[in-house]
C-alpha cells in the first residue's frame, strides 16, 4: 500500500488538476474536461483528488447525457468510498440517472422502437435538427458510436449553430471541413494513456537498518513500479524519487535508471537513502517517470 506521505503528495499535485477539471465544468467546458478527470485518476490513481475525480466524472457524463458512463463511474466511487463526502450525493445522482436511462433506454428493444418513432417524424418532416440530434444521440446510447459521430458531424455541417451543442461537442471533435474524431470513452481512454504512457505504480516505502548504538533505523526506502501502458516501446525510461520534510524541504533525490520499456511492461525499482539528518523529519516522498 502506498506511504501515507505519498497519499498526500498525491492529494496536493490531483487537487489542483481537479480544481482545474471544477472550473473547466462550471463553464461548461465538458469535451475537455473528460480526458483531464482520466489523467487524474490513472495519474494518481489511490488518492482522494482521484476519489474527487470519478465523481465529477459522473456529474460531466451526466450533464452529456453519457447516462451509462455517468452511473459506472458514479457506482465505482460509491464502492470505494461507501462514507465518502460525495457519497450522499452520488447515491441521490445514480438513483435519479437509473430512473431517467431506464425510462429512456431500458432495452435494445426500447431504443429500437424510439428510433423507428423519430424516423417516422423524419420522413414527415426531414428538416427538423432537434429530431436529428435526438436519433444520433439513441445511437450512442445503444454504444454505436461511429454512427452517431457520423450523424452529430453532419448535423454540424449542415446546422453550424449545432457545432457548439453542448452535446455534440462532448461527442465529436471536428478538425476541418471534413475530418472530424468521435471522442467515445475508448477514444478518450487512449488519448489519456497516450498523454501519459508512463506511469509510476504500487510505490512505498519503508525504513530499514539498524544503528548500532542508537538502534535507529539508518535507511529510507522508496519502492515501486514502471509501468508502460502505452502501444509503443520508451527508451531511456527513468523514475526520479524525491524526499521531502516539512515545508516542502527537500532531503535528499536520486535517478533510478530503468531503460526499455516495452508495451504493457512493468519493471520494480528499490531506492536506498541514507542522507538525511533525522529519519523522523521525512514526511514524504515523490516519484516521477520520464523516458526519452
Amino acid at each position: 500500500m502506498p506511504s501515507s506521505g505519498n497519499r498526500a503528495a498525491d492529494q496536493r499535485a490531483g487537487q489542483k488538476e481537479v480544481e482545474e477539471a471544477r472550473r473547466m465544468i462550471n463553464a461548461g467546458n465538458y469535451s475537455v474536461v473528460i480526458p483531464r478527470l482520466l489523467h487524474v485518476i490513472s495519474k494518481y490513481p489511490d488518492s482522494a483528488a482521484a476519489l474527487e475525480a470519478r465523481y465529477l466524472l459522473g456529474v460531466t457524463n451526466h450533464q452529456v447525457r453519457n447516462f451509462r458512463e455517468a452511473i459506472e463511474q458514479l457506482e465505482e466511487y460509491l464502492r470505494l468510498a461507501p462514507d465518502g463526502p460525495r457519497a450522499e450525493s452520488a447515491e441521490q445522482l445514480v438513483a435519479k440517472l437509473t430512473e431517467e436511462y431506464e425510462s429512456r433506454f431500458l432495452t435494445a428493444q426500447n431504443i429500437d422502437a424510439q428510433l423507428r418513432e423519430i424516423q417516422e417524424a423524419l420522413e414527415a418532416d426531414p428538416g427538423d435538427t432537434e429530431k436529428q440530434l435526438q436519433k444520433a444521440n439513441l445511437y450512442w446510447a445503444r454504444g454505436d458510436y461511429e454512427q452517431a459521430g457520423r450523424m452529430y458531424f453532419q448535423l454540424a455541417q449542415e446546422h453550424p449553430e449545432y457545432a457548439q451543442h453542448e452535446t455534440i461537442r462532448s461527442r465529436i471533435e471536428i478538425h476541418a471541413e471534413d475530418e472530424y474524431t468521435v471522442l467515445s470513452p475508448r477514444e478518450l481512454q487512449r488519448r489519456a494513456i497516450a498523454e501519459e504512457p508512463l506511469v509510476i505504480v504500487n510505490t512505498a516505502s519503508y525504513r530499514a537498518g539498524r544503528d548500532r548504538y542508537t538502534r535507529e533505523p539508518t535507511h529510507y526506502v522508496v519502492t515501486g513500479q514502471a509501468l508502460n501502458r502505452g502501444d509503443t516501446t520508451l527508451n531511456g525510461v527513468q523514475v526520479h524519487v524525491t524526499l521531502y520534510g516539512f515545508g516542502g524541504m527537500v532531503f535528499d533525490a536520486t535517478t533510478e535508471n530503468i531503460g526499455r520499456l516495452n508495451p504493457g511492461q512493468r519493471r520494480a525499482f528499490s531506492v536506498r537513502f541514507s542522507n538525511f539528518e533525522n529519519i523522523e523529519n521525512i514526511t514524504r516522498f515523490e516519484c516521477e517517470g520520464t523516458y526519452q
